[in-house]
């Protein structure tokens, strides 16, 4: 069984449709579901065929802003909402601090920040109009969505922490669990203030592969399984080439699902995890610059890789302004027909 997860870059709907994101589109619950519904209806235009959008679109009912961007944002990270582009943030607020510095960071006060409150403020909005489904992260459905305490600690501190995880590892260890702090501060707020208890976890592991197996086994691995452990199902994502670390995932408890990026051997992640749901990231370039034939043998090449798990859905995502819808009816095409 095969399903695709299908997501494009803002870029790509303001080519084709002239949308334009912004501050708007995160803080203004109303402006969101104008643009989100015409996304919507711009997919089912061209891929409804396939499943693929909505005639009928309703708005979204949840605010989504990458957990990491919050969490850099309470600490100093300046905030960049372009017209075109994924909001981003700018800054490595915790570069040139020493452990005992972050060590000494306030979690308590980061859950105070003005960001939390106008995240905040943005879901009374929603109650108001959409009553018990307005939601932040899926906190509601049960689902706590974070970033890793290292791939967090990697944005806030920036290269220099890979030097600290070979020189320093126990300093190391220090700053990722201030970043768990954190984390669970504010996602303690948020949880409050919206009766959510979550009892699923997953855990974006963005800079994981940049890590070699000695350095994520003993830095990173303890930190993520101490986290996996409080929830009775995980989900885990590693977005580059992770082959090495593959034996490492397999060992995060109650571990239900698993996103790898293009070049992870994917058959032996299906041998190591036959009972996890194999959610590989298909490769951007390859539908952006790819004929549809090569489209073709890239997508039934992974399908092939992962014959063998239980359950297998394609993270097809930020697909970018150029990728040719041809190519993306081509991968659905390839996966009906499989």
């Amino acid at each position: 069984m095969t399903s695709i997860s299908l997501n494009f870059m803002p870029a790509f709907y303001h080519k084709h449709l002239g949308l334009v994101y912004g501050e708007a589109y995160y803080f203004d619950p109303a402006y969101r579901a104008t643009v989100d519904c015409a996304e919507q209806r711009f997919l089912h235009e061209a891929l409804g065929e396939h499943g693929v959008g909505s005639a009928d679109p309703q708005p979204p009912t949840s605010i989504f802003i990458q957990p990491i961007d919050v969490i850099l944002l309470t600490q100093g990270a300046e905030l960049d909402c372009p017209e075109e582009a994924t909001l981003q943030t700018r800054g490595t607020p915790w570069a040139g601090l020493s452990v005992a510095q972050i060590e000494a960071i306030d979690a308590a006060e980061a859950a105070r920040h003005p960001i939390v409150d106008r995240m905040l403020e943005q879901y009374r909005a929603m109650v108001g109009m959409y009553g018990d489904r307005a939601d932040i992260f899926g906190l509601k459905g049960g689902s706590m969505t974070i970033h890793t305490p290292y791939t967090t600690a990697h944005q806030l501190c920036g290269e220099g922490l890979f030097m600290q995880m070979l020189e320093d590892p126990d300093g190391a260890r220090v700053v990722l669990g201030k970043a768990r702090e954190v984390i669970f501060a504010i996602f303690a707020r948020l949880s409050r203030e919206l009766g959510a208890k979550p009892t699923q976890l997953h855990l974006g592991d963005c800079s994981a592969s940049l890590l070699s197996p000695a350095v994520y086994h003993d830095v990173v691995l303890p930190i993520n399984a101490s986290l996996a452990e409080g929830f009775s199902a995980v989900g885990y994502h590693s977005c580059g080439s992770s082959s090495h670390l593959l034996k490492d995932f397999a060992t995060l408890p109650a571990l239900g699902s698993i996103q790898v990026g293009p070049g992870t051997d994917l058959r032996e992640a299906v041998r190591l995890m036959p009972q996890v749901l194999m959610q590989p990231l298909i490769d951007p370039l390859l539908l952006r610059n790819g004929s549809e034939a090569e489209v073709a043998a890239g997508i039934s090449g992974i399908l092939e890789a992962t014959a063998g798990a239980r359950e297998t859905a394609l993270c097809a995502w930020s697909f970018d302004r150029e990728t040719p819808l041809e190519n993306v009816a081509t991968m659905y095409e390839v996966v009906e027909g499989h």
